[in-house]
């Protein structure tokens, strides 16, 4: 299985004097649909998520065919997936750009996120034919790839996008640490034990809570039927539970987590001097079908999380 992560920082997109000059030349790298999608926006930030979703969705399908072995689908369009090689330089940290390694998305069980800023993801495309990616939709209105035989999901929240593209289903999400009324909506949409858990988390409720919503919305996602689906479900890591009207439909679900790195702690723990410190671990379904999780604490204010099926232990 072949799973790769990338990360966009749109910023530079609302700087008021170079802004909408960026905008502009993305709106023509990315696909017919998108733009239609980013015209239909009000100026904002909202706009500037999805041209940069585009952005991501042109580089990362670039990249993940021939990486994958996948092959391009063959037609009139074919020479618009011609691959082509990454800038050898990327901005570095002073320029709001992690150094990048020349990776092409870490392959599973890495945990990699390959970070992106505006200025070099528009190098690398410009002068290139933006890929014409055609879409499909689910009973949910879940997007798949209407001609490519991979996945790939997409969340904006605050300065970033994140986009995730797999050879199979999963889902995953960004959530911006910001002012919620936290204890309201734990009170509302979380499962007792993870209510209890953010009472008794202290100074890390705020980010308990995120991690937690990050989580729902990323099985929201992989299932297709959003996070309304997964508001009940207890997402906490340790012990199996059984939950009474745990979903949407009333019945019970239980979700027995088995932390693989991080043990019994309620947030994953920072790895010194690693700014892609991330954790996974396995989660059972009571028809006996595993979540995988993988989750990153790197991003010093978020937390992202991706989900997918797989077996116990497939990330050990």
């Amino acid at each position: 299985m072949y799973v790769a992560r990338y990360l966009l920082d749109i910023e530079k997109f609302m700087d008021t004097e170079n802004g909408e000059a960026l905008l502009a030349r993305a709106f023509l790298c990315v696909d017919e649909e998108r733009r239609e999608k980013a015209r239909r926006m009000r100026p904002g930030r909202a706009r500037a998520a999805s041209l940069g979703a585009g952005l991501l969705l042109q580089a990362a399908v670039r990249k993940v065919i021939g990486a994958a072995g996948v092959e391009a689908p063959a037609g009139r369009h074919r020479a618009a997936f011609d691959m082509a090689e990454e800038p050898e330089e990327r901005e570095q940290e002073s320029d709001e750009q992690e150094p990048g390694d020349g990776n092409p998305g870490a392959a599973e069980g890495e945990g990699k996120i390959e970070r992106n800023s505006v200025n070099k993801l528009l190098e690398f495309l410009e002068n290139k034919p933006p890929i014409p990616l055609a879409y499909r939709y689910g009973e949910n209105g879940k997007p798949y790839f209407r001609e490519l035989p991979f996945y790939f999901n997409l969340s904006h929240s605050g300065d970033y996008v994140f986009c995730a593209v797999s050879t199979e289903e999963m889902g995953a999400d960004i959530q911006q640490h910001c002012g919620k009324d936290i204890e309201k909506l734990a009170r509302r949409f979380f499962s007792g034990r993870e209510a209890a858990a953010l009472e008794q988390a202290g100074a890390d409720r705020k980010g308990l809570f995120y991690r937690l919503w990050a989580r729902k919305e990323a099985y929201g996602k992989l299932t297709g039927k959003g996070v309304v689906w997964a508001l009940g479900v207890d997402f906490l890591p340790g012990e199996a539970v059984s939950l009474e009207n745990g979903n949407s439909s009333g019945e019970t679900y239980v979700t027995p987590g088995t932390d693989l790195i991080g043990g019994d702690m309620p947030l994953p723990e920072t790895v010194s001097g690693d700014n892609e410190a991330w954790m996974s671990e396995t989660s059972v379904l009571p028809e006996g079908r595993c979540l995988l999780w993988e989750e990153w604490c790197g991003l010093e204010g978020y937390s992202i999380a991706l989900c997918r099926y797989g077996r116990p232990g497939y990330l050990s």
